[in-house]
């Protein structure tokens, strides 16, 4: 049987899941794949490297499934946000070991993996933000950032609780709680006119806070992201004409991107174009994402 790339993630993304980074060796996992150890390393020079693909892969998958459920949504926008909370607490809890277990360990020292966490920071907090002003409009927008960064700390406390506690906690409950609190909060801001402590520099400074040249690390995760999607483009099973039709719309971003001054509006088009085809949309949030990252 041949083993690839991609088998020895899913591999080392159960076992993962199942004891734990530190508890898993990589005997394990090339057992597991019917492979020598040797060739898991032909793939992957260190456990770090393998975690940081598991880690991608998970919350690769965690954020499609949110932006579908964003997409697919029909009830009110605060019974959505409700829903939001409860599909993170569940995904969380069932992936602890891979999504939340990783901040107590050496990994997080690991360059490649630093420059990954931030970008899901970031993906995080503009999910946040787009749920938050769904729910509660213009209002909260003196106070914008100062909110979205209240309500990360909440659910990252809570989430800890339905994990730790010993007395089982609803999650539904708890959901709901956050959300009734949160209301409470943006009623008082409103009120009182709060202008907020907070802003868009704050946000750049959470998600980049041990990075020097962030800059650089930014354009390698682009180039990531650009290849990523032509990758699927390569694998679509759709028309020769239309494979061809969207690879030329990728070469057109790339030449945007490469401007001095690239035009975001343009940037926006051309991977809204993109993100029509199911195959390529969750690649292409991926990488709109860190396009509009200021």
């Amino acid at each position: 049987m041949s083993v690839t790339k991609q088998d020895i993630i899913r591999s080392a993304a159960k076992m993962f899941q199942e004891k734990g980074f530190m508890a898993t060796s990589i005997q394990e996992i090339a057992q597991d794949c019917a492979i020598a150890k040797g060739s898991v390393y032909k793939y992957f020079p260190s456990k770090e490297d393998l975690l940081c693909e598991v880690f991608d892969d998970c919350q690769t998958a965690y954020f499609e499934q949110a932006e579908q459920l964003r997409r697919t949504w029909t009830g009110t926008p605060k019974e959505g946000l409700v829903k939001q909370i409860v599909f993170r607490f569940q995904y969380f809890m069932e992936y602890r070991h891979i999504m939340v277990d990783f901040v107590e360990l050496p990994i997080t020292q690991y360059a490649n993996f630093r420059s990954l966490r931030n970008h899901v920071r970031a993906r995080m907090m503009e999910g946040h933000k787009s749920w938050l002003l769904d729910v509660y409009g213009e209002r909260i927008e003196p106070f914008l950032w100062d909110l979205v960064f209240i309500y990360r700390a909440i659910l990252k406390d809570y989430l800890q609780r339905l994990i730790s506690e010993a007395k089982q906690l609803s999650i539904e409950d708890t959901a709901w709680f956050i959300v009734d609190k949160i209301d409470a909060l943006v009623e008082h801001m409103s009120d009182s006119g709060s202008k907020g402590l907070l802003g868009p520099k704050a946000f750049a400074a959470f998600i980049h806070p041990d990075s020097q040249d962030w800059m650089n690390d930014r354009q390698k995760r682009i180039e990531e992201g650009l290849s990523r999607v032509m990758a699927r483009i390569e694998a679509w099973s759709g028309g020769l004409a239309r494979k061809q039709e969207l690879q030329e719309i990728v070469r057109l971003l790339e030449t945007e991107i490469s401007q001095s001054q690239p035009k975001k509006s343009l940037i926006q088009a051309l991977c809204g174009y993109l993100e029509h085809e199911q195959e390529l949309r969750s690649a292409v949030i991926q990488l709109k994402q860190m396009l509009m990252e200021e």
